[in-house]
């Protein structure tokens, strides 16, 4: 997978628990007739299943809200792990790639993930949004 991110994209996001996700991975910057930026080469990723009490919490609070809302849109999204208070969260279909995608991560999911399971500090995207399967809805 690779994926050209602007030179003035900020790092500062960068949490040594994803530091295991970027195994693998190169940065190198280039330029070209679309401008400049750092180029990411990362392997697939398989990450390991979410369990235990707070994953079924989370899991029940996507399947009976939060997938519900999204699914109007194509979308759904998908816990792929639980570690430390933080949330993985994948979002697929209309939602992968969507311009509005991190909206709805940050003020929809993060928000009713961390109000009704206080144990969650953070809820991280690990969405692959550049891989385009179904970006988009469509009707």
């Amino acid at each position: 997978m690779t994926r050209l991110i602007p030179a003035m994209a900020s790092m500062s996001t960068l949490t040594p628990q994803a530091l295991p996700f970027l195994e693998g991975t190169t940065v190198d910057y280039v330029e070209n007739l679309m401008g400049s930026g750092f180029k990411v080469d990362a392997p697939p990723r398989k990450l390991p299943t979410a369990e235990g009490p707070i994953a079924e919490r989370i899991q029940q609070l996507l399947d009976e809200q939060i997938n519900p809302s999204l699914a109007s849109h194509g979308g759904g999204a998908t816990l792929m792990d639980v570690k430390d208070g933080i949330a993985f969260i994948e979002i697929g279909g209309g939602c992968q790639g969507c311009a509005m995608s991190q909206m709805t991560l940050k003020n929809g999911i993060e928000t009713l993930i961390k109000e009704n399971i206080p144990e969650i500090t953070e809820v991280l995207d690990v969405t692959d949004h550049a891989e385009r399967r179904n970006p988009y809805y469509q009707a």
